[in-house]
């Protein structure tokens, strides 16, 4: 009968070396598994790209020339130029409630009717009889700092200005320490006279006094308490985005 090939027994052939499985060198580590990590993409949202948007205005455009136009630098000093006798200024003085009674010069010029308190360190200015009991030192100059750049000025009349006056009445200085008072601004709008050659100034009640070289005097026409000017933050859009994070 026929056979076909599928039919046929199988017959088996001795195994060859070929056939032997590889033998694997000494000492090698057995091969594994790659194990495959798929990264995910960084996606930059919104909020992420605005905080970054805001950090590079905060820190890169103030320190830069756009940074100076959009936002403005500190104050400019006190213009000492126009401190000359008949000239009219605006000053910008650094105070506190106590300096209405703290503040005192001593010299026997006079400026327009204004003098100091003391004539001599000993020696106390006479008070006119004519003139009434409390007037909010009017005709008294005493001596000040000029904010930011902390320049000496004698200004006569500050306290006697309705808006020096009602800060006083709103906060009396009684009993407590300037330094526990808080410190504010006033700008005033000033006339000048002369210099007072050899003032001798006292910042305190029972300081030792201390003598100046000559120092231009000045009439308060009118003062108006301010608010400090910010010489770390000044208004801008800058300094808004900053208030923000605060």
């Amino acid at each position: 009968m026929a056979t076909t090939e599928s039919s046929k027994p199988e017959v088996k052939r001795p195994a060859s070396a070929s056939d032997k499985p590889a033998q694997k060198p000494a000492g090698a580590r057995p091969a594994t598994a790659r194990r495959i990590i798929d990264e995910e993409p960084i996606v930059i949202s919104g909020r992420f790209l605005a905080a970054a948007l805001i950090l590079g205005v905060l820190v890169f455009i103030p320190h830069s020339s756009i940074g100076n136009w959009i936002e403005p630098g500190d104050p400019p000093g006190t213009d000492t130029s126009t401190w000359q006798p008949g000239k009219k200024s605006s000053v910008i003085l650094t105070l506190v409630t106590a300096d209405a009674n703290s503040l005192t010069c001593a010299s026997t010029q006079t400026f327009e009717g204004r003098h100091c308190s003391f004539k001599s360190e000993s020696e106390p200015w006479p008070r006119d009889p004519q003139a009434p009991f409390d007037d909010n030192k009017a005709n008294i100059i005493q001596p000040y700092r000029t904010w930011l750049d902390n320049k000496l000025i004698l200004v006569a009349g500050v306290w006697a200005q309705p808006s020096l006056a009602m800060r006083i009445h709103r906060e009396p200085p009684a009993n407590l320490p300037p330094d526990k008072l808080a410190r504010f601004t006033a700008e005033c709008k000033v006339h000048f006279t002369t210099a007072m050659e050899k003032p001798v100034l006292r910042w305190q009640p029972g300081q030792s006094w201390g003598t100046e070289q000559p120092t231009m005097v000045a009439i308060a026409d009118e003062c108006q308490v301010i608010e400090e000017p910010s010489r770390d933050c000044p208004e801008g859009p800058i300094c808004a985005l900053m208030h923000l994070f605060h």
